[in-house]
């Protein structure tokens, strides 16, 4: 694989949404590249700073009731 294809595909191989070759693949490259490793290294650290502060940090009330009344007028269609 190259790092390109790599790195294009990185944030759904974080987000586990590759099939199984695929995220074999990428798995594969990021072991034998140190440039993307160090981009995957990154990517990964930001996502936990986000669930971190997501569990620190409740939305609005505001954004809650919109989100609230959104899902109700789509379940309702």
């Amino acid at each position: 694989m190259r790092c390109e294809d790599a790195l294009f595909r990185l944030w759904e191989f974080l987000d586990q949404e590759l099939g199984p070759d695929e995220a074999t693949a990428v798995r594969s490259h990021l072991t034998s590249c140190p440039h993307c490793n160090t981009a995957y290294c990154c990517d990964r650290a930001f996502l936990e700073l986000l669930a971190r502060q997501r569990s620190r940090c409740a939305a609005p009330l505001a954004l809650r009731r919109f989100l609230e009344n959104s899902q109700s007028y789509i379940d309702r269609y």
